[in-house]
């Protein structure tokens, strides 16, 4: 089996049709037929069904496909690790948080990073948390920070408890909510909801908060992965969403939004740190974490 076509075929599955990946890789499509069919004959399975309509990756496939981005991911480490054999401040690292992961430790992370490896170039993801666990799970991301949900922590992941947050419910500063406080949940559920998690996701602290009190959960007017834009929202709307302590004082303070006090507080976010199990970690992944452990030490005595 060559390893070029493991990288073929991972092109071919992400986009979806031969005819697109040959375009991608800039190789002709009938040469790209055969290293597949190669591939194949190697394992002796099938790993895509061909149609008109393009192709579709098999059961086979998809068992191969998800070991080939990890192998895949190891060999670009490998390469790295080689070309900075003597200094691997130059290596990549990738980052990835989810919105309340980022609120909480960026840019304290980034800044003593580039302090102790001044090299180091950094990628930073933020997305929601079950996107950055498949990210993790493949190795695309070295590490992520980010809330612990329900979903089974497979043989795949390492997770390390990092703090627990407390959220507030964000409004506008003249929003007709302030004039009910202390806001029963019972009032929030009829609220428009700003949701910082996927419009397909029931694991975000706000649907678990209602579900413990037996209450409705609250239909979101919004979801969005960024709190860039959420707060621009909820300062110019009615909605209402949760913030992380800090984010929320800090926008307090400067009169840009209010905190509406509640009848019974949410349930608190467990962050954590996520790695893959059993891999290798670079010494910039690993200065990376000991920053973040200190950072979440200090998180913790706030």
């Amino acid at each position: 089996m060559r390893l070029q076509a493991i990288a073929q075929f991972i092109a071919v599955a992400d986009a979806g049709s031969i005819r697109g990946a040959a375009r991608q890789l800039d190789m002709t499509q009938p040469a790209l037929s055969r290293a597949l069919q190669q591939l194949e004959q190697d394992l002796h399975v099938e790993l895509l069904h061909r149609s008109g309509r393009g192709v579709k990756v098999t059961a086979a496939g998809e068992a191969f496909l998800a070991r080939a981005r990890v192998a895949e991911a190891e060999l670009r480490k490998a390469a790295e690790e080689a070309r900075y054999a003597t200094d691997d401040t130059g290596t990549l690292l990738a980052l990835g948080l989810s919105p309340v992961g980022a609120s909480l430790f960026l840019p304290e992370l980034v800044i003593g990073l580039q302090r102790e490896r001044p090299g180091a170039r950094i990628r930073i993801l933020e997305t929601t948390p079950s996107a950055l666990l498949s990210l993790v799970r493949d190795e695309v991301m070295d590490l992520a920070i980010t809330q612990r949900t329900r979903i089974h922590l497979d043989a795949g992941l390492d997770y390390r408890p990092l703090a627990e947050v407390f959220t507030g419910v964000a409004v506008r500063p003249d929003h007709p909510l302030l004039r009910q406080q202390p806001c029963s949940l019972q009032e929030l559920a009829k609220a428009q909801w700003l949701y910082m998690t996927a419009h397909d996701s029931s694991d975000d602290i706000v649907s678990r908060s209602f579900i413990a009190n037996d209450l409705p959960v609250p239909k979101a007017a919004v979801h969005c992965g960024s709190y860039f834009v959420a707060l621009d929202l909820i300062a110019a709307t009615d909605m209402v969403s949760v913030l992380p302590p800090l984010l929320l004082q800090d926008c307090v303070r400067r009169g840009r939004l209010a905190e509406l006090r509640l009848a019974k507080a949410f349930l608190p976010i467990h962050l954590g740190l996520y790695t893959r199990a059993g891999s290798r970690k670079t010494a910039a992944a690993t200065a990376a974490i000991d920053h973040i452990v200190t950072i979440a030490r200090r998180i913790a005595q706030r």
